[in-house]
């Protein structure tokens, strides 16, 4: 019976051992494509929850993208199994910097705020104009209303309404 439960002890252990030392290296395998592999944007299709068990992890979510490598025609779709803060806004349509793996190029990583920073910009030209637009001037809108009634700071009255 001891003999069983040792056996036992040390498959578990070796099972703990391997997923630890898989984690470590595919983290840093994703740190060197970080580096060095090419940033694009890709445009958000869905998000939907994993299921694990029969039961849906609540943070677990199953992204998927669709992206363009510089110097395609055609687009492509690929899919992320990744944790996402359950307050994000995460909206269809929504551009996501990320990195393409240069030695396997199925493979796709979220770019970090570093990497983001040499994105290369694909898709159509109007596409491409906007992104660059955005890029130069950040968290401006293409010319939105303001709505009525709207007050700029450091006015002291409101304008009277006939």
């Amino acid at each position: 019976m001891k003999l069983t439960f040792a056996i036992l002890g040390y498959v578990i252990l070796a099972v703990a051992i391997v997923t630890v030392v898989r984690f470590f290296l595919e983290r840093r395998r994703q740190k060197q494509v970080d580096a060095t592999g090419t940033v694009v944007y890709a445009t958000l299709v869905s998000v939907e929850p994993v299921k694990m068990f029969g039961k849906v992890q609540g943070d677990l979510n199953k992204v998927t993208l669709r992206l363009q490598e510089p110097g395609e025609t055609a687009a492509r779709e690929v899919s992320l199994r990744t944790r996402i803060d359950a307050r994000s806004n995460m909206n269809p349509g929504a551009r996501i910097p990320v990195v393409i793996d240069p030695k396997d190029p199925k493979r796709v990583y979220p770019a970090s705020a570093e990497s983001a920073k040499r994105a290369v910009l694909t898709g159509s030209r109007v596409e491409r104009r906007a992104m660059d637009a955005q890029m130069r001037n950040p968290g401006r809108g293409t010319g939105a209303q303001m709505p009525s009634g709207y007050m700029p700071p450091g006015m002291n009255k409101r304008p009277k309404r006939f």
